[in-house]
């Protein structure tokens, strides 16, 4: 009996411990949560899950490196013995993870890297985890990677030979080039100007393919192509697959691309013309400017009366656009703005609708922006001091640094006393955060952190 009585007051304090827990827990835990609290006084099964509960909600992702990939959370990748650049990441469905950038042997490649969840070199990917690209001209630069739902890998850059031009590639999930794609897996694209530059690349759910970047005829322009399943260029997207969109001032570059539900895309960059102002532009799926998005479907925002250089751009569930770079105030400093629909700035995000953030007084370059299913905002780049490092920051949805994130919303990861670069940034679905760029040594090579 005293026993039993005994055995009841365990039961309810874990009760009481349990429903506290509940209350505070994050919604990852939501599935383990409900079926605690359907335990209905069963001792065994609450002790069953309240482990699972507590530990999602004391350890939640803190900013610190996670030791389960590669053994101390980060990573360096060689490809040849020459200078190897990561620009863009991407996550598998089944957690292995994508880099995209370039490799320089006797000339400068496409390069792209699989890693396994621990980060290990996936040897089912071109037999070494790696795979190299030639055009046939000096220069082919990977800047954006995106994943087909059928596994296959979509890395979009430029090439250089006499001029630049778009470049896309297409790999089967073994590596292979997938010839299937306009017959050998790669497409090349001139606007007719003199240089054409890709930064960055989404998928539509057709299979569509959009390219968005920087045109140079008489100033540099942003452009955008869109491309058919097999390669050749969409003629019904602005008649000929390509459009071109001047601001008006001295040069235009589009460097982020991201697709509203409703088909909608959008541009992101930068504008030239007494300083340098974050560029932000909508178009309709015809390829048509977006007139109902401020006015005239593109819009202009400076921060404070410097240059500002936007960077990166990232949809909200609610349609909220949000825009992540850098501006030079007194330094140059993290920049994130967040947008209405309708292009106006979001007030209710830190008063003005914009934020910058400053990491220990030296120069700080925001490249990467991801958006948690809580609302948080991650934005990745790197922070100059004694050497150049990673640098990752976290927001919370009113624009306020979110303070569980390495004590003060911000961090920076050394990788081995060279610089280092953070250029790209994903979320795994156990909220981990990937970051990727490159580190220099002997030689730059490609480099990923990951934090939990």
């Amino acid at each position: 009996m005293v026993n039993q009585k005994r055995t009841n007051i365990v039961l309810v304090l874990i009760n009481v411990i349990l429903a506290i827990t509940l209350a505070l827990s994050y919604p990852s835990v939501s599935q383990a949560s409900q079926r605690a609290s359907e335990a209905q006084g069963s001792l065994a099964e609450t002790l069953l899950y309240l482990p699972i509960v507590m530990r999602n909600y004391i350890s939640p992702v803190t900013g610190a490196l996670d030791p389960s990939f590669d053994n101390d959370g980060k990573l360096v990748t060689d490809f040849s013995d020459g200078n190897d650049f990561g620009f863009a990441v991407a996550l598998q469905a089944d957690g292995k993870i994508v880099v995209a950038g370039s490799a320089y042997g006797a000339t400068m490649d496409f390069a792209v890297a699989r890693y396994n969840p621990d980060g290990s070199l996936d040897t089912s990917f071109d037999g070494d985890g790696r795979v190299v690209t030639d055009y046939g001209g000096l220069i082919d630069v990977g800047k954006a990677v995106a994943l087909q739902a059928d596994g296959k890998i979509v890395v979009a850059g430029y090439t250089l030979s006499t001029t630049a031009d778009f470049a896309v590639a297409r790999y089967n999930p073994d590596g292979s080039l997938d010839t299937s794609f306009d017959g050998d897996g790669r497409v090349v694209t001139d606007y007719g100007g003199l240089n054409d530059i890709g930064y960055a690349i989404a998928l539509q759910a057709d299979g569509k393919i959009v390219v968005a970047g920087s045109a140079n005829g008489l100033t540099w322009d942003f452009a955008v192509a869109r491309y058919n399943p097999d390669g050749s260029l969409d003629t019904s997207f602005d008649g000929d697959g390509k459009l071109v969109t001047d601001y008006g001032g001295l040069s235009d570059d589009g460097y982020a691309i991201a697709l509203q539900a409703d088909g909608k895309i959008v541009v992101a960059g930068y504008t030239v013309g007494a300083t340098y102002d974050f560029a932000v532009a909508r178009y309709n799926p015809d390829g048509s400017l977006d007139t109902s998005f401020d006015g005239d479907g593109k819009l202009a925002t400076d921060f404070a009366g410097g240059d500002d250089w936007g960077h990166a751009v990232a949809l909200q569930a609610d349609g909220k656009i949000v825009v992540a770079g850098y501006t030079d105030v007194a330094t140059l400093d993290f920049a994130v703005a967040r947008y209405n629909p309708d292009g106006s700035l979001d007030t209710s995000f830190d008063g003005d609708g914009m934020v910058l953030t400053d990491f220990a007084g030296g120069t700080d370059y925001g490249f990467a922006v991801a958006l948690q299913a809580d609302g948080k905002i991650v934005v990745a780049g790197y922070t100059e001091g004694v050497t150049w490092d990673f640098a990752v920051a976290r927001y919370n949805p009113d624009g306020g640094l979110d303070t569980t994130f390495d004590g003060d919303g911000k961090l920076v990861t050394d990788f081995s006393g060279g610089n280092d670069t953070g250029r790209a940034v994903a979320l795994q679905a156990d909220g981990k955060i990937v970051v990727a760029g490159d580190t220099e040594g002997a030689t730059w090579d490609f480099a990923v952190a990951r934090y939990r």
